[in-house]
């Protein structure tokens, strides 16, 4: 996520500065391999620690991705092996370093959303019924979203083209939602307060800028 006491980058640039973090991580894991490194779950997961501290506290990336870096190392100190640090980097080196603007819509916000569950969102499509009761999911996670199944069908159509607005009910850091949206080039644009949370429209290109009805 961005650091918001800063000027929002530009989301082309900063996903272009995932992807080379991610690219520079796997290479010197695979180069640390080669030498007889990194050889067992836990040793990988310690190289990378070490690689990612070092590349931190060198500044050697823009501050753009400062903050996916203190993730992954809070990631890898808390949970270890477990922490699965390669495959989270491999996941944002496929999903960052394509051209995202000629992907489908569809294929664009679901990776969007794999990313935030990634790191460690709550996400549900939820029932009419549980849409208009409100009910969300109890999982403990401390930011999550959730969306009205039938909304979001009827939003994107076979081409995998979004073409309506589509609501979504955000728990938890709204600004980091929108800026994960923002990355994959989804605009996210918050209309309203709930109790429990936000709601926000996720905007077909056409009705970026514009208002809304």
């Amino acid at each position: 996520m961005l650091d918001k006491t800063l000027p929002a980058a530009d989301p082309a640039d900063t996903t272009t500065d995932l992807s080379h973090l991610a690219f520079c991580a796997l290479v010197a894991l695979a180069l640390e391999r080669q030498s007889g490194g990194a050889s067992t779950p836990y040793a990988e997961t310690l190289f990378l620690i070490r690689w990612l501290a070092t590349a931190q506290k060198q500044k050697r990336f823009p501050k753009s991705v400062a903050v996916d870096i203190r993730w992954l190392l809070e990631r890898g100190r808390k949970h270890g092996a477990a922490a699965k640090m390669r495959q989270h980097l491999e996941y944002l080196w496929r999903s960052c370093s394509g051209n995202l603007a000629e992907q489908s819509d569809l294929f664009r916000l679901t990776y969007a959303c794999e990313t935030l569950k990634e790191l460690g969102w709550d996400n549900a499509v939820m029932s009419s019924r549980e849409w208009r009761k409100g009910v969300l999911s109890e999982t403990g996670a401390t930011n999550g979203f959730y969306v009205e199944k039938a909304a979001l069908n009827a939003a994107y159509d076979n081409n995998g083209r979004h073409t309506m607005p589509v609501v979504v009910r955000v728990v938890g850091d709204s600004a980091a939602f929108i800026d994960v949206m923002q990355r994959h080039q989804i605009t996210a644009q918050p209309t309203a307060s709930l109790p429990n949370g936000h709601q926000l429209m996720l905007l077909p290109d056409a009705h970026c800028g514009s208002a809304l009805p």
